[in-house]
């Protein structure tokens, strides 16, 4: 198994400290760098294994799994000030300004730390080509995403495409390139597909919650979500009615049994796991599909294990 932890992670705590020489500037994004190491540094991984997949030998690619990482912390960090939804991280613990000025600052860092990567300059480019356009499909999801744009399925998944799995195709790819091939597009396509699975994951796990991370108590417009208020009639009419602003979140704050028992009988749930495994199960038929992949499927998919199996 391919873990290269460690060394990705000492790389990101080198660029920090070699470039923020400001000391609260330095602080902070250390301190939100560990945050972010104290979860997984799965982004990186797929970097890395892609990059092993596809030939690659060079020490230089923990430096660009690192400016992977740093990317997505960046990225996280924006999110989570967007949707005010995760009071825990510790970037959502000091003011807003501060936060928004590191996560500024990690974005650049990210491509000042990819620039400097020991490849040939043709890589490099390459590189920072594909950061820069993935970042830009991604802050066009996220609008869409802010906005509650999705109305229906295939505007739900466009969505998803653009925000969530750009970033996994980003991590993917820059092992691909790094190693000196070109874009890959069943690659691209695989990447879509686990962004996808991952997300309805996501959504599932939020449909049920009561709190400030339930997608229903936030009116968020999921695939779940509409499913349900599509579905509902009789005594679960409320549901719809609270999601189309008929009623306020005080008229519904104490119904949290009731709202289980209405997705169950809609069978929200069920819909939701069977569109994620259709989606996990296209990743694995297109997996399968490339030689180059063989030996390495089984750290692949461990690497996954847990997210969307």
């Amino acid at each position: 198994m391919i873990n290269g932890n460690t060394l990705i992670e000492q790389h990101m705590r080198d660029m920090v400290g070699r470039y923020f020489t400001a000391e609260p500037l330095l602080r902070y994004a250390l301190q939100f760098t560990e945050d972010k190491l104290g979860e997984s540094i799965k982004f990186g991984q797929l970097t890395l294994l892609h990059y092993r997949m596809f030939g690659g030998t060079a020490p230089a690619i923990y430096q660009a799994a690192a400016a992977v990482e740093l990317f997505i912390l960046a990225s996280d960090i924006f999110d989570d000030l967007q949707d005010q939804d995760a009071p825990g991280k510790s970037w959502m613990q000091v003011p807003a300004p501060i936060a928004i000025h590191v996560a500024s600052s990690l974005l650049t860092l990210s491509q000042q730390a990819m620039q400097s990567c020991e490849f040939d300059q043709a890589v490099r480019l390459a590189l920072i080509g594909l950061m820069n356009d993935q970042l830009l499909r991604a802050a066009n999801g996220q609008m869409l995403d802010l906005m509650d744009m999705a109305s229906d399925e295939q505007s739900y998944l466009e969505t998803v495409k653009l925000k969530s799995a750009s970033l996994l195709l980003f991590a993917c790819m820059t092992g691909v390139i790094a190693a000196g091939k070109p874009w890959q597009p069943v690659v691209a396509e695989y990447a879509q597909e686990i962004g996808i699975a991952a997300q309805i994951r996501n959504d599932l796990r939020d449909l049920l919650r009561w709190d400030e991370k339930s997608d229903f108590l936030q009116r968020k417009r999921t695939l779940l979500t509409m499913y349900l208020v599509e579905s509902v009639s009789g005594e679960d009419k409320w549901i719809a009615d609270y999601f189309e602003g008929l009623l306020s979140i005080q008229d519904v704050e104490r119904r949290s049994e009731m709202f289980e028992e209405a997705v169950e009988r809609s069978g929200a749930l069920l819909y939701g796991a069977v569109m994620s495994r259709m989606h996990y199960n296209r990743f694995e038929e297109l997996l399968d599909s490339m030689q180059e992949i063989s030996p390495w499927k089984s750290d692949f998919l461990h690497m996954l294990n847990g997210e969307i199996a």
